[in-house]
């Protein structure tokens, strides 16, 4: 899953290493969408941990979505300036060769 309350563009990062080192290219990501009735949409809408009402960092931004999607499906031609532009975001483009390159 994509975008879920709490998580940043560095932790999208961090998983597409993880799936790249483990040789996964996943064909289908679930974004993180509203669903009434649990905890992860409370989070979406206040922004606060429900247990200790601190802030929570939430990615709704349609850029910041697709970038977390298009890290997870590295693999992807399509993604590659998704990936390039959200890995110069964060000051990772050492990671371009790594992410984009062939394995």
């Amino acid at each position: 899953m994509s975008s879920h309350p709490g998580s940043t563009l560095e932790d999208a990062v961090e998983l597409a290493i993880y799936l790249k080192n483990k040789g996964y290219s996943p064909e289908q990501v679930q974004d993180f969408y509203p669903t009434p009735g649990t905890a992860s949409t409370c989070i979406f809408y206040t922004g606060l941990n429900l247990l200790t009402g601190k802030h929570v960092y939430v990615p709704k931004s349609y850029e910041e979505k697709r970038a977390q999607r298009a890290l997870l499906q590295s693999g992807k031609p399509e993604n590659r300036e998704i990936i390039k532009k959200a890995l110069k975001k964060i000051g990772r483009e050492d990671l371009l060769a790594f992410l984009l390159g062939r394995r």
